[in-house]
């Protein structure tokens, strides 16, 4: 299943399970866009606001429907 970034999001799920994130991130997403990733998963306070979001929490769901 792609999204509208056009990347697979069983991929991205599948790269968290196996603790691959860092790979699929700088796979998948331009070296700007990644830094601003890594830099937001290093960020307690910026995690927690962005997995505040209803499109984060979209996402999260995705990730837990089987």
């Amino acid at each position: 299943m792609k999204n509208s970034n056009n990347f697979d999001v069983n991929e991205l799920k599948s790269a968290a399970q196996k603790g691959n994130v860092d790979d699929f991130i700088n796979k998948n997403l331009s070296g700007d866009a990644a830094k601003k990733v890594k830099s937001i998963l290093s960020d307690k306070n910026a995690m927690e606001k962005m997995l505040s979001t209803p499109e984060a929490k979209a996402l999260f769901k995705k990730f837990t429907e089987e």
